[in-house]
């Protein structure tokens, strides 16, 4: 089964077409099966009010779809967001060709350079999609949790999306931020029972030894043991369209990794109000007082 999941800005008549919609919370999830063919849309429903939005949905993304009609301040965000988090596959979609030009000129020294157009009807789009391959995030078996909640008679449920590695029924996983250990019940996909589910599917979890009030959105499955980072030293990499630069000592967050948290930044050296989890190429930093509010990249030296 290949499974494919995809980050959708400003593209609700599109995915009316193709999907059907699935979890709505700050993120919305929309589900489309062709036969062997697993598609799962992210869009970001709270964004541009809420930053998390954004980048909650690009974290598990393989590819990016864009509304390439609406040029606003808001898509240069979602531009450099999508840059910094290193999504380099990708469509614009777009009614009025016109704006080709000036799409290309916005993207041009982005990840986003090479990011087709595509302007016809939207269920031969997917036949497009059909040729693109999820990527694995990691080598070993993990899982991002996005939702949680208890089920009667079932339990605890986790809904994620597996990165990488395949995960299966009775399998043991620590839990990240809280150091348990977890069991998988069952497994579902597409609101069936399986066995197994292998990097890149949307998953649903039965789980033993945890509760769901323990969890949060951005906690990681895995068979693998877990680095934080809390106090350390690194560098920040600002990203070339932010002009305005930040003073020596300023609030950050933490905004990949399906996470948003809060720490301080003051010269060289990054403070974190709790640990974050080092997934080995530091963290994608967000400052809220600002425009745009996606800032750059921290790297721990």
């Amino acid at each position: 089964m290949k499974n494919l999941n995809i980050f959708a800005y400003d593209v609700n008549d599109f995915l009316k077409v193709v999907s059907k919609k699935g979890t709505e919370s700050d993120i919305t999830l929309f589900h489309r099966k062709d036969g062997d063919n697993l598609y799962t849309f992210l869009s970001p429903s709270r964004f541009p009010e809420k930053i998390s939005s954004l980048t909650d949905c690009i974290y598990p993304a393989d590819v990016a779809l864009i509304n390439g009609d609406n040029i606003t301040k808001d898509l240069g965000e979602v531009i450099i967001a999508l840059d910094l988090m290193g999504i380099r596959k990708g469509y614009f979609l777009l009614n009025d060709e016109s704006r080709i030009d000036t799409i290309k000129k916005i993207a041009s020294k982005t990840s986003l350079k090479d990011f087709g157009f595509f302007s016809g009807n939207a269920v031969e789009f997917i036949d497009v999609l059909s040729k693109e391959r999820h990527t694995p995030k990691f080598q070993t078996p993990t899982v991002v949790v996005d939702h949680f909640f208890k089920v009667k008679s079932v339990g605890t449920v986790a809904l994620g999306f597996v990165l990488g590695g395949k995960i299966e029924k009775h399998q043991k996983l620590k839990c990240s931020y809280i150091g348990k250990e977890a069991q998988i019940r069952s497994i579902q996909v597409q609101d069936e029972d399986q066995d197994y589910a292998e990097s890149g599917t949307r998953v649903g979890l039965a789980l033993k030894n945890i509760e769901a009030d323990e969890l949060e959105r951005g906690m990681f499955l895995s068979d693998s043991g877990f680095q934080y980072l809390e106090k350390f030293k690194g560098n920040l990499e600002i990203h070339p369209a932010v002009k305005q630069k930040p003073e020596n000592s300023f609030e950050i967050f933490a905004s990949d990794l399906m996470r948003y948290q809060r720490g301080f930044c003051n010269g060289g050296e990054i403070t974190m109000e709790k640990p974050v989890l080092n997934a080995g190429n530091g963290f994608v930093v967000a400052t809220p007082s600002r425009n745009p509010r996606i800032l750059g990249r921290i790297k721990p030296s």
